[in-house]
């Protein structure tokens, strides 16, 4: 035996050693690990590498969202926004027009913008307005989704466009439909009824199951069944449909309110804004107008009325003002009179003025206090306060008047009915001038408020907000892209990480090949093939199936003839490719492996189809008799073989028949062209490849062979798919596990790693096949810069 393999009788202790430190054999081309923290999560980096190896894609996916958000730009109905902007007066300090000492005594007039804001959404203002414009009746034509949208952009208005796919009975843009007054029992409110054009400006009401409700002419009344109505204006082709519904009055204004904006535009300055969208650049300036009017009339006729009640209050208590005032005038002149009093000293002048201070005060909170209990109940705080500041005054002037004791008394009575007099007269005066204003004002058209700027027609509409649209749809397709490549890369795929092998089932990676576009060139057409039979083998999740079994890309089916004559092995016809760079990893890596196994016989088997186990067999093969081993190429796939095709060789005359007692092993086996390297086909199609396996004569071929040659290298089914490769694995002194990046799940692998030690196969570790290059694994790049230098040395040498 030659000097290029040493295969010795530890092998079991040196594979146990090495499925306890796989990452001592990683070879020196392997991917760098991914930045994924201890539990699992994705780092900032990995979410970086994700979105740079995959931009194109998310690229995609950003391109089309954008696209349906320039199309939703196009199709969507344009909303536009009319305002009034209305500045409210605030509440009038003194209702009575007397002058009071503490105005903690009223209640605090309410915040004049919150309460306005509220009336003006209010039913005495919105009703009204909808009443005017009828929208408590909405009429929707009947249409097809998106489709119809589309049609009416195309259409002019008042024209009904001609039907599409001749579906007559929607409508397709161009129609007008106004209905002035829609009555319903109430039993059909909110229902949905569908009015039907006919010939000659003719229509007809159907009811929720269809019935007939009335049939009339547009412009005309028409009454039937309890539903009286009138079309003012109906253009459309006969047998449209349209959606009519009668909004109950209630819940008219709450869905008015909905497109009713109102908002304070300065915080407590008095200044609302009252906004309205619509369809219509027209309606939707009208209808703010209206809003803001019906809002003024209603604050007027709020003013009027509170000001006709404190006119009233007023005029009632004006005659008994006049009598206290006349009462007080007369005993002061009678005092007067009969007593011949003189010019007050400076002491009464000081009690008459100190007296008339409370006196006035203690008036007026009277007179508050009775126009106070028209509002609120006795034991209110506002009634309550007045009580207690009537008391406090009280308890002042009595104190005050103690200070005048000594005062003799006709000159106190004087003063008295002095300060009296002069009270009873400053309260009627004020209340008589009062009842002039609120005369005056109550003829007045002014409510406490004023339009400051009147609405006026916009020019661009408020949605869709174009710039807005365009922006979320760039930024959402970036996270639909990046989500969708997460997805697919950590759920619906397999297994891409080499790592997981490593840690979770403690398998040691031997190399990992990438992708060659050169192998893809030499097998074009199967290549093709084989990727469109890829997805139904990406993620699988139930048992496998043997009908699923396929070759993998860099595999040719039976028959076919390698290009050139020299086969399609990339080794042979590429030699300085980065997958043969990476082949020649594994190749050191198995001779190490291979120093303390059993036999030199080495198994390459894969969990799925379409690994690539065929592939990488046939290279190493080329690989080691490149270093001047004796090799032996096995094809024992019985079932779907195709190693000769790498070779322009047929499968006839092969393993299957040497196990029938066919034909002899020195006719089966065939020189291909390498040096120090035999092959042996799979033979034709037998009806058992198992049986023929489990045959000791099958045992004793592998035994002679082991003998006659340094390297066996079988290439064997997949491992989940048929027995075969279960058989065979006792046998060899090392297993090569065989993966595809992406293609096997994590459950796939495992049970093959299972099944193959029960099987008492001896793995030495795997190898990962056809991983894409990506743009953040730097590491590729020295070897594949580095293969193309040494070709180039080559050439110039």
């Amino acid at each position: 035996m030659d000097q290029c393999l040493q295969v010795g009788p530890t092998a079991a202790t040196h594979i146990a050693h090495r499925r306890t430190t796989p990452v001592d054999y990683l070879p020196s081309n392997s991917l760098s690990p991914p930045a994924i923290n201890e539990r699992g999560q994705l780092t900032a980096k990995e979410m970086l590498n994700l979105v740079r190896d995959h931009i194109w894609e998310i690229l995609k996916v950003t391109g089309i969202v954008v696209a349906l958000a320039v199309a939703y730009i196009f199709i969507a109905t344009p909303i536009y926004s009319a305002d009034v902007l209305v500045r409210v007066d605030p509440p009038e300090q003194n209702p009575l027009g007397i002058a009071i000492q503490n105005q903690e005594t009223l209640p605090p007039p309410a915040p004049s913008s919150t309460t306005e804001m509220a009336v003006m959404l209010s039913r005495s203002v919105l009703q009204p307005v909808i009443e005017r414009y009828r929208f408590d009746i909405s009429v929707k034509p009947r249409t097809i989704p998106l489709l119809g949208d589309l049609a009416e952009k195309f259409a002019t208005p008042g024209h009904p466009a001609a039907p599409w796919l001749g579906l007559k009975s929607f409508a397709w843009g161009g129609e007008r439909v106004q209905i002035t007054s829609l009555d319903v029992p109430q039993s059909l409110e909110e229902e949905k009824l569908n009015l039907v054009a006919l010939d000659g400006g003719q229509y007809e009401l159907l009811g929720p199951s269809n019935e007939v409700l009335l049939r009339g002419t547009a412009g005309k009344p028409a009454n039937s069944n309890g539903v009286s109505m009138l079309v003012a204006n109906l253009v459309a082709r006969p047998g449209t449909s349209f959606e009519v519904i009668r909004w109950n009055s209630l819940d008219a204004v709450k869905r008015f309110s909905n497109v009713v904006k109102v908002t304070e535009k300065v915080k407590e300055s008095g200044l609302i804004e009252m906004e309205y969208s619509d369809t219509s650049r027209g309606m939707a300036v009208e209808v703010a107008n209206a809003l803001a009017q019906q809002y003024l009339s209603a604050a007027v006729a709020s003013r009027q009325v509170n000001d006709s009640k404190t006119l009233a209050f007023i005029n009632g208590e004006l005659p008994r003002l006049l009598a206290d005032l006349r009462r007080a005038e007369e005993e002061l002149r009678s005092f007067r009179e009969s007593s011949n009093a003189m010019q007050p000293t400076t002491e009464a002048q000081a009690l008459l003025q100190g007296g008339l201070d409370f006196d006035r005060q203690i008036a007026t909170l009277q007179v508050q206090r009775t126009l106070t209990m028209e509002r609120f109940t006795p034991d209110s705080r506002w009634v309550q306060n007045i009580d207690k500041q009537l008391a406090d005054l009280k308890d002042a002037k009595a104190k005050f008047d103690s200070r005048f004791g000594a005062m003799p008394s006709s000159q106190r009575k004087g003063v008295d009915l002095e300060r009296n007099a002069k009270v009873a007269e400053t309260i009627y005066l004020g209340m008589v001038q009062k009842a002039e204003q609120l005369s005056v004002r109550r003829a007045s058209t002014t409510g406490g408020a004023h339009i400051v700027d009147p609405a006026i027609k916009p020019l661009h509409p408020v949605k869709p907000n174009r710039p807005l649209v365009l922006a979320g749809g760039a930024a959402l397709g970036v996270i639909s892209g990046v989500f969708l490549v997460f997805m697919r890369r950590h759920v619906m795929t397999g297994v891409t990480d080499p790592l997981f092998v490593e840690r979770r089932l403690s398998v040691p990676v031997l190399g990992e090949i990438l992708f060659s576009p050169q192998q893809v060139q030499l097998n074009p057409d199967t290549v093709g093939a084989a990727r469109k039979a890829l997805p139904s083998y990406g993620r699988t999740t139930g048992p496998f199936r043997r009908s699923s079994y396929v070759p993998y890309p860099f595999e040719s089916t039976a028959g076919a003839t390698a290009p050139h004559g020299g086969g399609s092995v990339l080794a042979g016809r590429y030699p300085n490719d980065p997958s043969v760079e990476a082949l020649r990893a594994v190749r050191t890596a198995l001779t190490r492996d291979l120093a303390h196994a059993p036999n030199n016989i080495v198994m390459l088997t894969g969990p799925t189809p379409s690994a690539g186990k065929s592939f990488v067999a046939a290279n190493l093969a080329v690989l080691h008799a490149e270093i001047g081993c004796k090799v032996l190429l096995i094809d024992a796939d019985m079932r779907r073989g195709h190693l000769a095709s790498y070779f322009g060789m047929s499968n006839r005359g092969g393993l299957s028949e040497v196990l029938s007692g066919q034909i002899p092993l020195r006719n089966a086996l065939r020189y291909v062209g390498s040096d120090g390297m035999s092959f042996l086909a799979c033979g034709e199609r037998p009806d058992n490849p198992a049986a023929l396996l489990m045959r000791q004569t099958f045992k004793d071929l592998l035994a002679k062979l082991s003998k006659q040659f340094d390297l066996v290298i079988v290439d064997t089914p997949p491992f989940l798919a048929v027995t075969d490769a279960s058989i065979i694995a006792s046998e060899a002194g090392a297993t090569i596990l065989v993966l595809r990046s992406g293609m096997q799940s994590e459950d796939e692998i495992a049970d093959t790693v299972k099944k193959l030690e029960r099987a008492e196969g001896r793995i030495v570790g795997a190898v990962f096949n056809a991983i894409p290059q990506l743009r953040s694994k730097r590491s590729y790049v020295y070897p594949t810069n580095y293969a193309s230098d040494t070709g180039q040395m080559n050439t110039a040498s």
